[in-house]
């Protein structure tokens, strides 16, 4: 797995800490993984950027990151995931926390909704890592081939506010964790 930084500010300083507790969600699933972070910043194209929205299409960024990777010499099967202080969206969505392409092994997660300073709330170091750790590990279940799970302390559960994340836990509940060893052998 391949943790690809596209940004700086607000990525950086989180990438050794969200490999670790990363590869340990997945570990304790049995799926034995090593993790890498990518040494350069990969910035998104400004032809991603919706002017009108402020925000990211998150399609339109995967596609930028694959095809970078790629071109770098990436082998197409590896899993990828970029992390951004950026805002996202998906069509038919106002915003989404992350995002994830099975068909080509690459996901992102745009963390400045993630952040309490989004909401006019003090910073919050600890509550913003934990929401990071979390949807990483969520779009990485759906790279590994996990759908949406009702279990709302599941990893995988669907959020669609920071509540919703917080309620949640970093972790695959016992029915995730059998289908991510089943679908994974």
């Amino acid at each position: 797995m391949i943790i690809v930084p596209l940004t700086s500010y607000g990525v950086l300083e989180y990438l050794d800490a969200l490999r670790d507790l990363l590869v340990d969600s997945l570990r304790r699933t049995g799926v034995k993984v090593e993790a890498y972070i990518w040494s350069e910043v990969l910035k998104p194209p400004i032809k991603c950027f919706n002017w009108e929205r402020k925000q990211y299409l998150a399609r339109c960024v995967i596609n930028h990151i694959r095809s970078s990777l790629q071109l770098a010499g990436v082998n197409e099967d590896s899993i990828v995931i970029g992390i951004g202080y950026l805002d996202g969206y998906e069509d038919g969505l106002n915003f989404v926390f992350g995002e994830a392409v099975p068909g080509n092994s690459t996901a992102l997660v745009f963390t400045r909704r993630l952040r309490q300073e989004y909401y006019g709330l003090q910073p919050d170091f600890n509550l913003y890592f934990n929401r990071l750790v979390k949807e990483a590990v969520h779009e990485v279940g759906h790279l590994l081939g996990l759908n949406h799970c009702s279990n709302q302390g599941c990893v995988m559960s669907f959020s669609n506010s920071v509540v919703e994340v917080d309620a949640k836990s970093r972790f695959f509940c016992e029915e995730c964790a059998r289908r991510i060893r089943e679908l994974n052998i």
